[in-house]
């Protein structure tokens, strides 16, 4: 009897020890994710931001983007589509930032200057549903890893990553959409390529058969037609020229040397790329397209592949 009372009276310790272990370990982690949560910059999730702004006051610009229901746009200082995976990847990385320290709870007006707080030279508004924050940003600490923040309405001074302000301080093109045409290169219809002193080239794809029509008949190599379609899909634009310009001439514009015209399925209207003079400056050729007025550049190597592919694309 007695070893059965030793046993029960040690298996109640082990069951009392193992629940104090369970509930200190519970606080730990709690008391863990309270820390984590005081060191995160921002109290908000990728998801929840619905649009922000930021004022480059040393770059001299203002650059607003709003979440649509298809994606990011810009307001300011362009109405033009955002570039999704940028924006997204810049929120990622301001979202996930910490707060490294608090240097100050009540700076003085001197100290603030001191840390390019008053005035800051970059300033972001972030917005969640009905909430909004305005971060500011001040100098790069003496050893040029870290920077100062505050947050706009409040008086601490806290010590961040200087990545954090480089990610903030973006331009417009960083920000705005640089694809070159919205096509799916697998729902292509019809191809035309066209250029200057050379006989058209007219591909159509119809029922999983690709043929060529012009210059000549016969089989294409749908391989090499789809490997050109995603090079142009892939490509970016490399510089925006100005929003819009009348004055096409001087971009060789008014007759591109090069036309390239894109038929999807389900797609009433075609996507037309112009690509017209050389822009030796930027290594690159100035184009444009029928969805927008604006001019851009895009690279010679895009180009010169465009060229080279339309001899290539008959089997």
């Amino acid at each position: 009897m007695n070893l059965i009372k030793k046993t029960l009276f040690w298996v109640f310790v082990l069951i009392m020890l193992s629940g104090s272990f369970y509930f200190l370990d519970q606080q730990a982690e709690d008391n863990q994710r309270i820390t984590e949560a005081s060191l995160k910059l921002l109290p908000y999730s990728i998801g929840e931001i619905t649009e922000f702004w930021i004022n480059d006051k040393s770059a001299g610009q203002k650059i607003k983007l709003v979440r649509g229901s298809d994606g990011w746009d810009m307001t300011q200082p362009l109405t033009v589509k955002g570039d999704d995976e940028a924006i997204e990847r810049i929120l990622i990385n301001i979202v996930k930032a910490r707060k490294d320290a608090t240097l100050f709870t009540q700076p003085s007006s001197d100290k603030l200057q001191e840390l390019g707080l008053a005035p800051p030279d970059v300033e972001m508004g972030i917005s969640a549903g009905a909430e909004s924050i305005t971060l500011l940003f001040g100098e790069k600490g003496p050893t040029h890893n870290v920077s100062y923040i505050m947050f706009k309405g409040r008086p601490e001074v806290y010590r961040v990553h200087s990545d954090v302000k480089k990610e903030a301080a973006q331009s417009v093109y960083a920000l705005r959409d640089k694809n070159i045409l919205d096509i799916e290169p697998v729902k292509l219809r019809r191809l035309e390529v066209e250029r200057k002193g050379v006989a058209r080239v007219v591909i159509e794809h119809h029922r999983g058969k690709w043929n060529m029509l012009e210059p000549k008949i016969g089989r294409a190599s749908m391989e090499k037609v789809l490997e050109s379609l995603y090079e142009i899909n892939n490509s970016q634009i490399k510089d925006f020229i100005n929003e819009p310009s009348s004055d096409l001439a001087s971009y060789g514009l008014v007759a591109p040397d090069l036309i390239v015209t894109i038929y999807e399925d389900k797609k009433e209207l075609p996507e037309v790329l112009y690509i017209g003079a050389k822009d030796r400056k930027r290594r690159g050729y100035f184009a444009k397209t029928n969805q927008a007025e604006n001019l851009f550049v895009i690279e010679e190597t895009l180009v010169n592949s465009i060229i080279v592919n339309m001899g290539k694309w008959l089997e």
